[in-house]
């Protein structure tokens, strides 16, 4: 009877421990590097290493899609067709974090989509940044900045150009990512 509970003893005490353990499965954090959907989707899929592909959309699109065990849980969308640059990370906690800068002619980009998948396929984030320029990157696997260019106050859109409507003035945000969405870290106004 004393070896039973002995036994019954270590087996309680052993899977907490191995379920704690296959919890936290660690990744090596990683930016993998930006692809234009509309020159390279030939780069395209990637398969991670959390269990997330990331693909295009098929045919034309330039839309990225994040699949999970084989099915879509993300998909790029935006009221306009427009030539997509992708990038996307992986963290040490097996969250994946992509962004979209969606362009349309020269006029730069119009808008960035931001969307952060747990390893399971459940997306935990999702945000949109805008404005008459818009330009994104990761610093690290976990640190996103935004950059978006304000508009000249002199521009008068009755008599001058769609060109004269840039100012050169970036007001840049940087965000940290959690597993839990993303926080304001620092915001500062950058000229170009």
């Amino acid at each position: 009877m004393r070896k039973l509970a002995l036994l019954v003893l270590v087996f309680a005490m052993l899977v907490p421990a191995s379920i704690t353990g296959a919890a936290s499965t660690k990744y090596t954090a990683k930016v993998y590097p930006a692809v234009q959907l509309a020159m390279n989707p030939k780069k395209l899929p990637v398969k991670l290493p959390n269990g997330l592909t990331i693909e295009k959309e098929p045919g034309d699109s330039l839309f990225p899609v994040i699949k999970y065990a084989g099915k879509k849980v993300w998909t790029g969308k935006n009221d306009f067709e427009g030539s997509g640059d992708i990038q996307f990370t992986l963290t040490s906690g097996g969250d994946t974090f992509l962004y979209t800068i969606y362009y349309i002619g020269a006029s730069g980009g119009l808008g960035v989509d931001l969307v952060g998948v747990h390893a399971n396929g459940k997306v935990f984030v999702k945000k949109k940044f805008g404005g008459i320029d818009v330009t994104a990157k990761f610093l690290k696997a976990d640190s996103f900045e935004v950059a978006a260019e304000k508009l000249n106050p002199k521009w008068n859109p009755a008599k001058d150009s769609n060109a004269e409507r840039h100012s050169g003035i970036y007001d840049v945000t940087v965000y940290q990512l959690t597993s839990k969405g993303i926080v304001k870290q620092k915001s500062y106004v950058r000229k170009k």
